[in-house]
């Protein structure tokens, strides 16, 4: 009788030990999230840590997604959708529905539904170049084709880097990039610019209005530069989404994204996560326009 005593307290003890067994012990599908150096998308360090809005955006879709396991990966911006081909990963500042990628780099991905909305980049400048660059502008856009023939003023731009459709095709195409500086990094990638524009490597450079404003926030200097919208991008605006490598498991999840976003988008945090970095000052009543009548309308 007290060895069946046993084996019943035995089985009773294996038992508990089984079901307590943690969750994340079990064999869940990995998804590596890619990501940049690239402030402010992704934020790694100073007083705004952690709330970049690419990283707050994949904060906010992993607390929701617990059936995954996530990892991160650093990658270079100039392969970025490289490596997602090769490996079960996913990205979360990719052009909507690859728009402004090449056929060749939106082969085999897959994208989201639209997760943030922004303006195309214009001319990040320093208060020298303002004579040459005003000389090349119409009612405050920029005309990018003559400004890069007039070598009064030196740009900068990052080839194989994915820019809009429009500048794209100018960097692959006009000869009079060939007077531009060229630079590629991995690390403090909007640091790095007004760094190398402050040491007289060039005098403007072509990116998004948040880079400038992330540089004002942290550090503090935002009479010494000046931004201009280009006059190709004119009437136009950009979505980004996430995009994952088209395999079964990066279709799931991409589902599963779409999925959260027809509630999350709603929210406050994460509207705001996006607005404060994305919204220049004085296009508030277009980007919220754009916010309801486009971005949230549109759910894959």
């Amino acid at each position: 009788m007290r060895t069946g005593l046993i084996r019943g307290v035995t089985g009773l003890l294996l038992a508990f030990i089984v079901s307590a067994v943690p969750a994340h012990a079990e064999n869940k599908p990995t998804i590596t999230w890619l990501k940049l150096d690239w402030q402010p998308a992704w934020i790694n360090s100073g007083p705004w840590a952690g709330k970049g809005y690419a990283q707050a955006g994949e904060r906010m879709l992993q607390a929701r997604m617990q059936e995954f396991d996530h990892a991160v990966q650093s990658v270079v911006n100039v392969r970025i959708y490289t490596v997602i081909k090769t490996m079960e990963a996913c990205f979360a500042t990719a052009p909507y529905r690859g728009i402004d990628l090449s056929p060749d780099q939106r082969d085999g991905l897959v994208f989201s539904a639209p997760t943030f909305l922004f303006f195309y980049h214009g001319i990040i400048a320093q208060e020298k170049a303002l004579p040459v660059i005003q000389a090349h502008a119409d009612q405050g856009r920029v005309d990018f084709k003559r400004l890069i023939e007039d070598k009064a003023a030196r740009g900068a731009f990052q080839p194989g880097r994915v820019y809009s459709r429009w500048l794209n095709d100018i960097f692959a195409n006009d000869p009079n990039t060939g007077n531009m500086f060229r630079w590629s990094g991995r690390t403090s990638l909007t640091q790095s610019m007004f760094k190398m524009m402050d040491a007289g490597r060039f005098d403007y450079f072509v990116d998004y209005y948040a880079m400038l404003r992330f540089h004002q926030l942290t550090e503090g200097n935002s009479g010494h530069y000046s931004y201009y919208p280009i006059l190709e991008h004119e009437n136009e605006f950009g979505m980004g989404g996430i995009v994952c490598n088209d395999t079964p498991q990066g279709r799931m999840v991409i589902a599963r994204i779409n999925e959260i976003l027809s509630s999350l988008r709603q929210t406050d945090e994460f509207t705001n996560a996006n607005a404060f970095w994305l919204m220049p000052p004085g296009q508030e009543a277009k980007y919220w326009r754009l916010w309801h009548q486009e971005l949230l309308t549109r759910t894959d």
